[in-house]
């Protein structure tokens, strides 16, 4: 049974860890990567430097304030794939210059056919343009620090046939990257929006979305045998005149997936409701994913902080890739297919993984387009850790089998728009990340490793981490020469 758990893994490994939309894409509508990766400056100091004492504990960061809210109701026929969209924005311009014009990244459109706008208001909107999926909204007088202003757009979604985040197959719909979002801002780079890079396989490469910590008040009316059907979200629901009701604070962004085929359990870890929603034949992996779930959690909590929500949402995904999003995951439902029923396979291994972007991505953000090694590295680390807490006899099969078996190399600071496709990124931001943390492990030793991981993801919740944030968390806790690893590993 182990030799079969590891060929299967070596069979599915390039479409069970891709983390980014569906395999199969229409073609970028624009191309426009970001300059090259700056060269890397953050390093820790030499052992010749006068230590400094070792810090008495992180302070936790505070939740911006004036976060952009997102009101968003949609009313759903499941079976003929359409839904319409009300929504407001409320934003404040928390920079310190003025804004002539407010961006909306509107991601449906990079399918085509499937976004119809039928209106776009507010108090300031003077006229906006459309380029692609961005829409440039021109503001009657320009936004000035501090203020708020609000937009309204309606809306209408045809969902496509494809197996993804967005988009319908015969057993699911899945909802994410669904609405107009108003990206982050920054005063040296200006708005941080990207396109989506597609490989010459059509393999979608990497995460190019990059949000601000949010608030989502959202409504879910379903219009056709609503009895039938059971909906996964990154909340949970209150039932209220017919509607699903849900609040979500401090998110990256809000998803549904919603099928009349799931079968459902649940299990509580330290208040935390765990959730899972499978097929019928994968009935049993929807237990187990729970059961290691809850141990993932655990690990989590006492590593970094305890998982802040009431439930998260474990979903088999309708198609080959996993995918994490605010408060639910989505792991292919091949991997449950193939649940052995040991550790020694992808449920196992990919329910850390995704369960790790709770905190690196949600709570933690990172520009995904720019350093997805923020939050895939890590991802792929926390891995190993889950097993050498929980089942330390399987660790070297985890290296062989997920990472020494595809000899990584790449840069690890590595963006999305790299040569050499997915398997490229793959091997660079996923795999030899892992490898890098491994090192730089070593090089400090385990209490300053796991110190200065947990300072990094306290000082930095709810906002966009960068390295320097990383590498600035660690030399608080080691004096450890690190350059020659990361002259191997960044570029």
């Amino acid at each position: 049974m182990q030799h079969f758990a590891q060929k299967i893994w070596i069979c599915l490994l390039s479409a069970a860890i891709l983390t980014s939309c569906g395999a199969a894409a229409p073609a970028v509508q624009e191309t426009l990567p970001p300059d090259a990766s700056p060269t890397l400056t953050a390093t820790l100091p030499s052992p010749s430097a006068t230590p400094e004492p070792t810090p008495s504990g992180p302070t936790l960061a505070q939740p911006p304030v004036n976060r952009t809210h997102y009101q968003l109701d949609l009313i759903l026929n499941y079976y003929s794939k359409f839904g319409s969209v009300s929504e407001a924005i409320t934003y404040t311009n928390r920079s310190a210059q003025a804004l002539p014009e407010i961006l909306l990244v509107v991601p449906p459109r990079d399918y085509a056919g499937s976004y119809q706008q039928n209106n776009l208001t507010g108090e300031r909107v003077a006229g906006f343009r459309e380029e692609g999926v961005r829409t440039y909204v021109q503001l009657s007088s320009p936004l000035q620090p501090g203020e708020s202003t609000r937009i309204s757009i309606n809306f209408q979604l045809f969902f496509p046939d494809h197996q993804g985040v967005f988009g319908s197959t015969n057993r699911q719909t899945n909802i994410a990257d669904w609405y107009p979002y108003i990206p982050p801002f920054s005063e040296e780079k200006g708005w941080l929006a990207y396109s989506r890079q597609v490989d010459e396989t059509n393999t979608i490469v990497g995460e190019y979305i990059v949000n601000e910590s949010a608030d989502f008040d959202v409504s879910l009316q379903l219009t056709d045998r609503a009895d039938l059907i059971e909906v996964a979200a990154s909340a949970p629901a209150v039932e209220e005149n017919g509607k699903y009701r849900y609040h979500l604070e401090l998110a990256r962004a809000f998803s549904f997936s919603i099928s009349d085929s799931f079968f459902e359990h649940e299990i509580v870890q330290d208040g935390v409701r765990i959730h899972s929603y499978v097929f019928m034949n994968q009935q049993e992996a929807g237990v187990a994913v729970t059961e290691i779930a809850a141990q993932a959690l655990k690990m989590f909590a006492e590593m970094l902080t305890p998982y802040p929500r009431e439930m998260i949402s474990i979903v088999s995904a309708d198609f080959l890739h996993n995918m994490e999003m605010d408060g639910m995951v989505m792991i292919s439902n091949k991997v449950f297919d193939f649940y052995d029923n040991t550790p020694l396979n992808n449920l196992t291994i990919l329910t850390p993984h995704e369960l790790s972007h709770q905190w690196f991505y949600s709570l933690v953000g990172n520009n995904s387009a720019e350093e997805p090694w923020l939050d895939e590295s890590l991802a792929t680390y926390s891995e190993v850790l889950f097993y050498e807490r929980y089942y330390p006899e399987d660790v070297t099969w985890w290296w062989t089998n997920r990472v020494d078996e595809y000899g990584p190399s790449g840069y690890v600071n590595s963006d999305i728009y790299l040569a050499g496709g997915y398997n490229a990124y793959r091997n660079a931001v996923y795999l030899n990340g892992a490898r890098f943390l491994q090192e730089l492990r070593v090089a400090v030793g385990d209490q300053a490793f796991f110190a200065a991981l947990k300072d990094y993801a306290m000082t930095n919740f709810y906002g966009i981490a960068t390295r320097q944030d990383f590498f600035d968390a660690f030399s608080r806790y080691s004096q450890a020469d690190i350059a020659p690893i990361l002259g191997r590993y960044f570029k």
